[in-house]
């Protein structure tokens, strides 16, 4: 990146780490050669997080299961017996990723780089590998404690100007309001069955329960978080086998031309992606700002992916002839909480995320209203004219060309859309005035039209 050295993110990191197990669980960390053998081949746990806005990636802490007890007895004050559930260790290792992501964060903003991080997820099991997001090249460290290991790695790149979607005024309880009156069920279940018939041509239908017949077996899920007035994670499941279908079926090739899991995990993270950005489409028209995160892949045979401080995730389930896709979502519906008996473990959390705060103008009188208007009278903004859309196939795609004709749905002689901001304030027609193209302006859409355009 070029704001920030990798220097710097490695000093943060092990800083981070060292202060953390020091002061939360009393115990001596040092940071060792990354490629040192680390015995993290076997049951482990991954807390994952990704950035989203001028910093987009993911981030992500490795350790044994094992170590996950410890250090989680460690946190809590109690001895590792007396944990009765694997959820106090996914919260304990969530809120360690959280720490660590929220310091990084912090570098960010300080040099001019805004972005939020997503709720942790956490990856638990003994087969499963995770492949890297090929965004950036990798920073990789790690960690020893006695004989046990932590390994982070960052990978995470520059998107300057991408914060549209993070400003927010919005109180926690209009925002969990606007949250609950989004149809999650309808959006995902319309859209897995849309995006599988137009780029896959596959007919699949949503079930009920899985078939007796359905065995489990080597699986691969790509998983998009949610970040901003939204938190949230979304995974797509198939066997591998049905991956190889999808990926057969995208790039118009027989099955056995398939070369590489590189080009099954390419086509599985378009698909989340998709499906990911259609959900977010729902909350966005709900009038919430949400990142969404760069798609991350899991392939394996024995593990699960939950996010931390949800409900359980509700599933969905849907079928193309033999094979299952599994599709799990998780949003957060109620405000956030530190990780139960653990009062370090929320003070550090607060200072690790960086809380941005929204000024707003004077509202004493309708004078002071007037002089503050004028203050964004020059604020530019973005105007688009829309001639018409049309919804294409990859595989047409594919085989376009120079002289290929793309049909639109809108008629000849009809008006195109004039959008300010993405957001419908007119409509008018095409004319030619001194050699260049201009808008002739028809209609002002009504106010309750540019309010449903804005939702």
């Amino acid at each position: 990146m070029d704001k920030i050295t990798d220097d710097t993110i490695r000093q943060t990191i092990t800083s981070t780490l060292i202060e953390t197990f020091k002061t939360m669980m009393s115990m001596d960390l040092e940071a060792v050669e990354d490629n040192v053998g680390t015995g993290l081949e076997d049951r482990r746990m991954v807390g994952t997080i990704h950035f989203g806005g001028e910093v987009a990636g993911v981030m992500s802490v490795n350790l044994s299961e094992a170590f996950a007890r410890t250090v989680t007895s460690a946190m809590r004050g109690i001895e590792a017996d007396e944990i009765k559930s694997n959820e106090a260790i996914t919260d304990v290792i969530g809120e360690l990723a959280n720490i660590v992501a929220g310091n990084l964060k912090t570098e960010f903003l300080d040099v001019g780089l805004t972005c939020v991080i997503s709720t942790p997820s956490i990856t638990s099991g003994s087969d499963f590998k995770i492949d890297p997001i090929d965004i950036a090249p990798p920073v990789t460290l790690a960690f020893r404690e006695k004989d046990e290991y932590v390994q982070v790695e960052l990978c995470a790149k520059e998107e300057i100007g991408a914060k549209e979607d993070m400003m927010s005024d919005l109180s926690s309880e209009v925002v969990m309001e606007r949250i609950a009156g989004v149809d999650i069920k309808t959006a995902i279940v319309n859209s897995v069955i849309d995006v599988f018939y137009t780029m896959l041509d596959m007919q699949v239908e949503a079930i009920q329960q899985v078939p007796e017949s359905f065995v489990e077996e080597m699986r691969t899920v790509g998983s998009v978080t949610f970040a901003g007035e939204v938190d949230g994670l979304l995974n797509i499941q198939v066997n591998d086998d049905f991956g190889r279908q999808m990926t057969a079926a995208m790039l118009g090739v027989e099955i056995e031309k398939v070369e590489s899991e590189q080009e099954v995990y390419d086509v599985i993270r378009e698909v989340s992606n998709i499906i990911g950005g259609n959900l977010k489409s729902n909350f966005v028209d709900a009038g919430l700002s949400c990142i969404l995160s760069t798609p991350s892949i899991t392939n394996g045979r024995d593990f699960k992916v939950n996010p931390t401080h949800f409900d359980k995730p509700t599933r969905f389930l849907f079928s193309h002839k033999d094979s299952i896709i599994i599709v799990e979502t998780s949003v957060k519906r109620e405000k956030s909480t530190a990780v139960e008996g653990s009062e370090e473990a929320a003070e550090k959390s607060a200072q690790a995320e960086n809380v941005q705060t929204v000024i707003s103008p004077s509202t004493d009188s309708d004078v002071d209203q007037f002089k503050n208007l004028g203050l964004v009278m020059d604020i530019p903004l973005q105007v688009t004219v829309e001639l018409g859309r049309s919804r294409k196939r990859i595989n047409d795609v594919l085989k376009m060309g120079p002289g290929s004709v793309v049909e639109l749905e809108q008629m000849e002689g009809e008006p195109v859309d004039i959008l300010i901001n993405q957001t419908l304030i007119a409509k008018g027609f095409v004319v030619v005035e001194k050699e260049k193209y201009g808008i002739r302006i028809s209609e002002i859409v009504s106010r309750k039209e540019r309010m449903k355009s804005m939702r």
